[in-house]
């Protein structure tokens, strides 16, 4: 992919990328976790969250749960910082424990999302929608509504068993999408 993108350079073609990263992870942020969101001792659910500008709080959304979509986005690659424990979106609760990325083309209409825990940490589950809306939805009745629930999004890695990175592939999307990335995050060795 590299060598790929060098020879566009190279040739004059643009290539566009997103960073939502504005400082680099430090060592001194990624102090353990406790365990109040969590039935697992030292295990927190976390987020990916990007700037303001393309990061919604589910929250102002009118939700009763914290986390952020992310979107629209359209073709490149991005950055996130996932946080865990940001109580009511607010970052200075939480801890900084997991990058996220997502490559993008919507050409092919192919999507790689990774998950890499940061030193300290380990990964016990994953949850990730992607699609045209902010939210997934799920039915009710005759309805369809959007959930936040990480349960309800349609793709899920269970029993990691304390992997420190994680890998989707999503086919099949087209145009502008959103994503929610969630995570199970654990103070590495519980």
């Amino acid at each position: 992919m590299k060598n790929i993108k060098l020879l566009l350079m190279l040739m004059g073609v643009m290539l566009f990328s997103v960073s939502c990263e504005v400082e680099s992870y430090e060592e001194n942020t990624l102090e353990a976790t406790n365990a109040k969101a969590s039935s697992d001792a030292g295990c927190e659910t976390g987020f990916a969250i990007c700037a303001a500008n393309l990061s919604s709080c589910f929250i102002d959304d009118g939700f009763n749960r914290w986390g952020w979509t992310i979107g629209p986005m359209s073709t490149s690659e991005h950055l996130f910082k996932m946080f865990t424990g940001a109580g009511q979106c607010d970052t200075s609760k939480g801890k900084l424990a997991v990058g996220v990325s997502i490559d993008y083309d919507s050409e092919t209409g192919v999507a790689v999302v990774e998950y890499n825990a940061k030193e300290g940490y380990t990964l016990k589950e994953t949850h990730l929608y992607i699609g045209k809306d902010p939210y997934p939805m799920q039915q009710r009745g005759r309805n369809y509504v959007p959930t936040v629930a990480p349960g309800q999004y349609p793709y899920k890695h269970g029993d990691l068993d304390g992997a420190v990175s994680d890998t989707y592939t999503i086919e099949g999307l087209s145009g502008e999408i959103y994503m929610i990335a969630h995570a199970v995050v654990c103070k590495d060795g519980n």
